[in-house]
């Protein structure tokens, strides 16, 4: 069942994007077929679109503003109704999950779809309108894809094609790789590599940046930093600034209705280059502040407010989510994972860098009323750092326990020393199926 809280960021984002799409009110039992091929239009689409999408019926798709359903409306969103019809038009067969939800008083439908499995799904007839016999809805044989433009198209171009049948190749390796990892069980970690003169003097480069940004403020308030970088410096390892902003975007992250990283094109903001890489700033609104720098050496330096300063309820002051803790570090593993993969062998190590700025005695806390915390844990101290290095075969193949590993270790210096496996394997789930 999906949570009143994710359905809240999803509407506070106010605008439909990549992974989210808004309808108005209607009936999916009184719907022409028409309506009902265009909903199976977006499902293609987001199925075979990075993590997926969600569309919320009974929001202005213009104003994104709360319409609500009928009870009729809403009662007429059945999931088994619901694919099978649009199981008629994928290849192979993608159900998507229905929720239906009260929020706020008013009446809405969510459908979730995940993205493909193993392999993209084609539209498998051609639909054409019923007013129009001449406009094509669906196409047989057509592999529809999401837009930055939040469209759902069908994929024309070459690269597109490749970049979705690569995806498909790197799920099967990746399962792959997970199953020999649970036969001979590698180390998780690797050598530190030395950073070099070279990293060095990018990383003082971004640290000057992110503190200057907003008139020195943005570096002033509670954050966290993010750092990730290749074992050794290759200053042309991404050749250019287009490839760079390209290959950030497409390795993005959109499990929870918005992107990580946030800042770029992906979620509205503007790139700009400099000498050696791409950077982007995103003043924020419903989200923290956020801040990116690319250096086309592959070092990536990330940082973002302290996310619960900024979202208010249910959060006291001085607050952090332990479960969007959870959710955080496995989205900072699995870009890693994506940005990584295409650029370093398996052999290769990368360098994972998290910190913490302005958090003296801030407490975790949980954001739903039926999930208690086994104690009180607070941090004492203002700032922290940790590091890990990994194997790009070993991120490759378990992205999720790396990032167990740095949340047990941030959960450690809140001193809650005991996590419990199973329970951030849990959560690690509900993330990556968006079942939160």
């Amino acid at each position: 069942m999906i949570s009143i809280e994710r359905v809240r960021e999803l509407i506070q984002l106010g605008n439909e994007n990549r992974n989210v799409d808004y309808k108005g009110a209607f009936s999916w039992k009184q719907a022409s077929t028409d309506e009902k091929c265009e909903i199976v239009k977006d499902v293609l689409a987001f199925s075979n679109t990075r993590d997926g999408g969600v569309i919320l019926v009974g929001v202005d798709d213009k104003s994104g503003a709360i319409e609500g359903l009928t009870q009729e409306q809403w009662a007429s969103f059945d999931q088994t109704t619901f694919n099978d019809f649009v199981r008629r038009y994928t290849d192979p067969g993608h159900p998507s999950n229905i929720h239906r939800i009260q929020f706020d008083g008013k009446l809405l439908v969510v459908i979730d779809i995940p993205e493909f499995a193993d392999v993209p799904i084609l539209c498998a007839r051609d639909a054409n309108s019923s007013v129009n016999s001449s406009r094509l809805i669906l196409r047989k044989g057509a592999v529809y894809k999401r837009t930055e433009r939040a469209t759902s198209e069908v994929v024309e171009d070459g690269d597109s094609m490749r970049e979705l049948l690569n995806r498909g190749l790197l799920r099967r390796q990746d399962d792959l790789l997970r199953a020999v990892k649970q036969i001979i069980q590698p180390s998780e970690t690797a050598t530190a590599p030395d950073p070099g003169t070279e990293f060095i003097a990018e990383i003082q480069d971004a640290q000057r940046y992110l503190s200057e940004l907003d008139a020195g403020r943005f570096g002033e308030a509670p954050h966290w930093t993010v750092q990730m970088r290749p074992e050794r410096h290759r200053g042309d390892l991404i050749p250019n600034a287009a490839r760079l902003q390209r290959l950030v975007e497409e390795s993005a992250i959109s499990l929870r209705g918005w992107t990580f990283p946030i800042a770029g094109k992906v979620s509205g903001a503007t790139w700009s280059n400099f000498n050696g890489g791409s950077q982007s700033f995103h003043s924020g609104g419903v989200h923290s502040p956020e801040a990116l720098r690319v250096y086309k050496s592959g070092l990536i330096v990330w940082r973002s407010g302290i996310w619960e300063d900024w979202w208010g309820e249910p959060f006291a002051a001085n607050a952090i989510s332990f479960i969007a803790l959870i959710f955080a570090a496995t989205e900072w593993l699995l870009f890693a994972r994506r940005f990584f993969e295409t650029l370093l062998s398996g052999e290769e190590s990368v360098h994972l860098t998290v910190r913490a700025w302005g958090i003296k005695e801030r407490k975790l806390v949980s954001a739903d009323p039926i999930v208690q915390l086994p104690g009180e844990f607070r941090i004492e101290v203002g700032t922290f750092v940790i590091e890990e290095t990994v194997a790009v075969s070993a991120l490759r193949a378990d992205p999720e326990a790396i990032a167990r590993k740095v949340i047990r270790e941030i959960f450690e210096l809140f001193n809650w020393n005991d996590p419990n496996e199973q329970m951030l394997t849990k959560w690690q789930q509900q993330l990556l199926q968006r079942k939160f």
